[in-house]
């Protein structure tokens, strides 16, 4: 039987995002003041923890958690890096997006306006679904955000509603060249399920790489049984593989963290053994990181 902790903690459940940002302060507050994020812990990345995530060069650095105003145990990381000029978001391969249940997509809409956010895409609803009504927008540290108000579950698939104005992470949008590859990682490494595929028109995507409005994309889920973890995107001819600094991490979106019932039983070569963590997310669990087909920086935690 799978094992489901009190918090909701799950195989295959999100944990955390980890962002990358050069003014650490600024997109802190930018989530605080339009997100309703709390800061849930400030330290400084250890050297163990740095060793793990295979950057030898993020010890030292500012880390700051935070998660939304629900209390659900999901939590957006903060760690403070170096920029990367030559950085553009929806440009190259790894983590792209981070998709957080909302109440309003419309007043949130309005709400970021007049915000630190770059508004990519206003509320629109899926012609596939009214279950789900998204827009688009990008922090401070070049992390865009799918914010996605939730009615209602899909046929297939259970999606949170949100219990806070922003509530917590429910989906990593991961770029790749080749979808059937990254998603037979994650089947053939954890023993998620490979979801449903789709062929469709992607507005951020079609703007990003100034394609006609009605090119196509694929895109899949991974899933465990009916909770959607991942949405894995076919990236157009010209996405490169993303810049970054040498023993630190990507900047932009760095890290997605995943709960997972049993670290020993992982079928890929782990960055480093798996050591017990203090702190928020952690919470003195075992942890270790992986590499995904993508370049994608994956870091798991014990159940």
């Amino acid at each position: 039987m799978a094992i489901t902790r009190e918090n909701g903690d799950t195989e295959g459940r999100i944990k955390m995002a980890t962002v990358s940002a050069p003014d650490i302060n600024a997109t802190c507050k930018s989530y605080q003041d339009h997100f309703g994020y709390k800061i849930i812990e400030e330290s400084t990345v250890s050297e163990a923890q740095a060793t793990s995530w295979g950057t030898p060069k993020m010890a030292g650095r500012r880390q700051i958690i935070t998660g939304p105003e629900s209390g659900a145990e999901v939590y957006i990381r903060l760690v403070e890096n170096d920029d990367v000029p030559e950085y553009e978001y929806l440009k190259s391969f790894g983590w792209n997006a981070i998709e957080i249940t909302v109440t309003d997509a419309d007043e949130l809409h309005e709400k970021l306006k007049d915000s630190p956010f770059e508004i990519i895409g206003e509320p629109t609803e899926f012609d596939f679904s009214d279950a789900i009504y998204p827009m688009q927008a990008v922090g401070l540290s070049k992390e865009l955000f799918y914010l996605n108000q939730v009615r209602g579950n899909l046929p297939a698939y259970d999606l949170p509603m949100a219990q806070s104005f922003v509530d917590h992470i429910f989906i990593m949008i991961l770029a790749t060249p080749d979808v059937k590859e990254a998603v037979q990682f994650y089947v053939d490494a954890f023993g998620w399920a490979e979801g449903n595929t789709f062929h469709i028109p992607y507005s951020v995507l079609n703007n990003a790489f100034d394609l006609p409005d009605d090119t196509k994309h694929f895109l899949c889920m991974s899933c465990n049984d009916r909770v959607v973890n991942n949405e894995i995107d076919q990236y157009p001819e010209g996405t490169i593989v993303r810049p970054r600094n040498d023993g630190m991490l990507e900047p932009g979106i760095a890290i997605t963290t995943y709960m997972v019932e049993d670290l020993d039983k992982v079928n890929v070569p782990l960055l480093t053994l798996p050591q017990p963590f203090s702190g928020a997310g952690y919470s003195g669990r075992r942890s270790a990181c992986c590499v995904g087909s993508a370049g994608e920086l994956i870091e798991l935690i014990e159940l």
